[in-house]
């Protein structure tokens, strides 16, 4: 994968595409971390 941000982050890429498409649906932050389990911090 050629994305420089996935490169950093440290999560797997199936949490990644699952982040990036909750944004995509105008979720809240808050409500993205409860869907992916990832804390806000």
């Amino acid at each position: 994968m050629n994305n420089k941000y996935y490169k950093r982050s440290r999560i797997s890429e199936a949490k990644f595409r699952h982040l990036i498409r909750c944004f995509s649906l105008d979720l809240t932050a808050s409500e993205t971390a409860e869907l992916t389990g990832i804390s806000l911090r």
